[in-house]
């Protein structure tokens, strides 16, 4: 096999220690490996980190959807995953995507990106998902809870994008709130007017509960025994054992 260095034409690769050795160099050299990473955006919606317009605490719906997946992961793994929660108006324009997506990912177009949306976060992060493909990136899964943000209403008191998302990811699972006994957070979500879609995503299933509930819909058993949950962990898991 030809080298571009007449001097190593005669060297081995190790592959399974990953070292290097050579007749006409005997010392071993150490060959860089490169460390597998996972980064998750958790994208809450109105009122999920801040206040929405209404004298009522952030509620925090999507971390619950957060704690499912982290929950999953060993002391080994752990080491390897970043999971960050963000608000919707986190991800919305140039400047803020720069200082809450793209920092996390250190300009290392390898990275495995998860993207988990739930409600108004899950319209914004369908755009994102989109928005890091212009930047070089793939999203590897796509999962949008409930997503909201197709009344006009909406768009003139929250910072989401205008436009029907369209988006970019490996692998998408959309999950839409079909409850029996609807409450007032489903009213929101209509006023809202949720992304109904007939077509992209991998898996489109409706789940029996409320909007609110995006730790229910992430648990949910969507395909078979598994759920998104489960789902995004599975691909996780083959891309940092592989």
């Amino acid at each position: 096999m030809e080298v571009d260095n007449p001097a190593l034409k005669d060297c081995k690769t190790l592959a399974v220690t990953h070292d290097l050795t050579c007749k006409t160099d005997q010392a071993t050299k150490q060959a860089q490996v490169k460390v597998k990473k996972v980064v998750v955006f958790f994208i809450g919606g109105a009122g999920d980190k801040e206040q929405y317009y209404q004298d009522v605490p952030p509620h925090g719906n999507v971390t619950f959807a957060q704690r499912q997946l982290l929950a999953r992961f060993t002391e080994k793994q752990q080491n390897k995953v970043v999971s960050v929660y963000l608000s919707y108006k986190d991800v919305r324009g140039d400047k803020d995507i720069q200082k809450y997506v793209l920092r996390h990912l250190g300009g290392d177009k390898s990275v495995y990106i998860s993207v988990v949306g739930h409600s108004l976060g899950g319209w914004n992060g369908a755009h994102l998902s989109t928005l890091l493909k212009d930047n070089g990136y793939t999203v590897k899964t796509l999962v949008t809870l409930d997503p909201v943000g197709g009344g006009a209403g909406v768009w003139m008191i929250s910072d989401i994008y205008f436009t029907t998302p369209k988006p970019s990811a490996e692998y998408w699972v959309n999950i839409l709130a079909s409850p029996k006994t609807p409450d007032i957070s489903d009213d929101v979500a209509d006023t809202g007017e949720r992304w109904i879609m007939t077509s992209g995503p991998n898996i489109n299933v409706p789940v029996d509960t409320n909007h609110r509930s995006a730790g229910v819909m992430f648990r949910a058993k969507i395909q078979g025994d598994q759920s998104a949950c489960d789902l995004v962990y599975e691909r996780m898991t083959r891309y940092l054992e592989s």
